[in-house]
């Protein structure tokens, strides 16, 4: 059984998936299975993913590879909630299929500091953002678990595609939870481990990220979603005021 599930969405995304793919069969530690969830794509994801399954290795992480298909489009909190489901790993990591691991050693150096620390539920890592000119930026968020919960709600301290989480905390944490918005589904579950367990975020680049592009009624969702997890979390960290008042005020320059 593996200790570590892989999750990667993907829709309508080929060329990256297939790069997102390669960089998990670099990884050095081998205790692990990827699960992929195609939901609803219309290209040629599905044959892809089919090829790169029968060819094997490296190309897929090996043979441990479960693919699950939508025939239209769940969405992103439902596709992950099932994914985590579908799991079989001691620890979930994930990453999304328009972004590639860097550091081969992720894996292992994420599961083995969660073998040694039974009170942390969450890792995460650093990311590099490539920008104009061949640049790149690189990314970091609070290291230790009470910095990390300091500023936790006035932002999400953890880079999804970075993050290892234990799948029996997700779960008892009630999952990706469905409310209809479908934008952060993540900083969502992360804020509920926050209560089972500790957080910690390595200091070491481990994922190229691409920024994703939301349109204005797309961001003014995810702002609404944030501002409603402060008022769920207000007991549970601090500064929850400060994060309210920020967010009204960021809502209202989006009208």
């Amino acid at each position: 059984m593996p200790k570590v599930s892989v999750i990667t969405l993907t829709k309508d995304r080929v060329a990256f998936l297939e790069r997102a793919l390669a960089g998990i069969g670099r990884q050095t530690y081998v205790g692990y299975e990827v699960i992929v969830v195609d939901d609803g794509s219309a290209d040629s994801t599905q044959n892809t993913i089919e090829r790169l399954s029968a060819r094997g290795g490296s190309a897929t992480g090996g043979k441990n590879l479960k693919i699950i298909r939508h025939a239209t489009s769940l969405g992103i909190t439902a596709s992950r909630q099932e994914a985590l489901e579908a799991a079989a790993g001691e620890y979930v990591a994930i990453l999304d299929d328009d972004d590639e691991w860097v550091d081969e050693n992720k894996l292992k150096k994420q599961a083995e500091f969660l073998d040694a620390h039974p009170e942390v539920a969450l890792v995460g890592g650093g990311i590099e953002i490539a920008k104009f000119k061949n640049k790149k930026i690189q990314k970091f968020r609070p290291q230790s678990d009470s910095r990390i919960r300091r500023t936790m709600l006035l932002r999400n301290n953890f880079f999804t595609s970075t993050v290892m989480f234990r799948r029996a905390a997700a779960l008892q944490a009630g999952g990706f939870l469905a409310d209809g918005a479908d934008v952060a589904e993540d900083y969502d579950l992360w804020l509920r481990l926050g209560r089972l367990g500790k957080f910690y975020n390595f200091q070491e680049v481990f994922t190229a990220y691409r920024q994703p592009s939301y349109n204005k009624e797309r961001f003014k969702q995810f702002l609404a979603k944030q501002l409603r997890l402060i008022q769920k979390h207000r007991d549970d960290y601090p500064f929850a005021f400060i994060a309210k008042v920020i967010l009204r005020i960021r809502i209202l320059l989006k009208d």
